[in-house]
């Protein structure tokens, strides 16, 4: 597995195209649009959730009920690009595509066409606290968050 630098970055109106609307791709927008950026979903289906979002973000969170079609990413329309359909080969062909275009993909089915990862936020305190595992065990970030967010709720 790849190292990864740790940094927290401003996203702040930052462009950021995401393929997919399940449940992956619906805690990854609902993630972004909470630190200020614009979000276009391009899907063929859209979750219920995301809808729903929709309506709390409508200035920020566009829909385009559509599949992936080949060479469609612009630079100048994504700051930052999300794979996350159900299709393997799809977030592949999309990563290829913006690793050719210079703009940093995250590959939800592959971790080693990442340049960058979604971490579990803990906020305590007035603190934000990301966590990502450096041997790609997911359950176990999960289980860590979990017992920090609850070691917080205990503290109240």
């Amino acid at each position: 597995m790849q190292s990864y630098f740790p940094f927290f970055v401003n996203i702040d109106q930052k462009k950021i195209l995401v393929y997919g609307a399940g449940k992956i791709a619906g805690r990854r927008i609902a993630g972004v649009l909470r630190f200020g950026a614009s979000v276009v979903v391009k899907a063929p289906q859209i979750q219920k959730g995301i809808w729903e979002l929709q309506k709390n973000y409508a200035h920020r969170l566009f829909i385009e009920q559509r599949p992936y079609q080949y060479d469609e990413i612009q630079k100048k329309d994504a700051d930052l690009v999300l794979a996350a359909t159900d299709d393997k080969q799809i977030n592949e062909r999309i990563s290829i595509e913006c690793r050719r275009k210079g703009i940093p993909v995250n590959n939800a089915s592959d971790s080693s066409q990442c340049d960058f990862y979604f971490p579990a936020f803990v906020e305590r305190d007035g603190l934000l606290i990301a966590v990502i595992s450096t041997d790609g065990n997911h359950k176990k970030v999960a289980k860590f968050s979990a017992k920090l967010r609850m070691e917080d709720d205990m503290g109240k």
